[in-house]
């Protein structure tokens, strides 16, 4: 009897290492995260073409850093003569979430990203924009992965 124990026991210290030297196959992701060693430059051009309200819609353009289309959905807020908004651009690869705050004066100002999703989860940047008119947005700076 204590020598069927002890085979019982070696059996399942032999299973258990055994089993844990087995690698797991890590998940895959339908989406990789973007990454960059240094600053890339990036335009963002919006273009609204609709809202209702204080919320705009339209297409958004992206080259460099980034080169993709999509649309957007931007919020605004007028507080004195400053305006921020928030600027949601929409890609097949994600979301980026910009905040922008823009002089009504000279219009132009400053953007930077505040949240991305998908392959823009970990992405940063900022930089300038300018309103050429009433219907567009031009952002330029640069992007960083972590």
């Amino acid at each position: 009897m204590k020598r069927s124990i002890i085979s019982i026991i070696a059996a399942c210290i032999m299973a258990f290492f055994m089993l844990s030297s087995f690698k797991t196959i890590p998940s895959v992701s339908t989406s990789k995260s973007l990454t960059f060693d240094r600053a890339a430059p990036i335009t963002f051009f919006g273009s609204i073409t609709g809202g209702i309200g204080t919320t705009y819609t339209g297409f958004v353009q992206a080259t460099g850093g980034i080169n993709a289309s999509g649309t957007f959905v931007m919020p605004t807020e007028v507080l004195g003569m400053a305006l921020h908004c928030i600027f949601i651009l929409s890609f097949p690869a994600g979301t980026i979430t910009i905040r922008m705050n823009c002089n009504m004066v000279t219009l132009n100002g400053q953007w930077q990203i505040i949240e991305g999703t998908g392959a823009y989860q970990n992405l940063k940047g900022g930089g300038s924009l300018i309103m050429p008119n009433d219907t567009d947005e031009i952002l330029t700076g640069t992007l960083r992965g972590i």
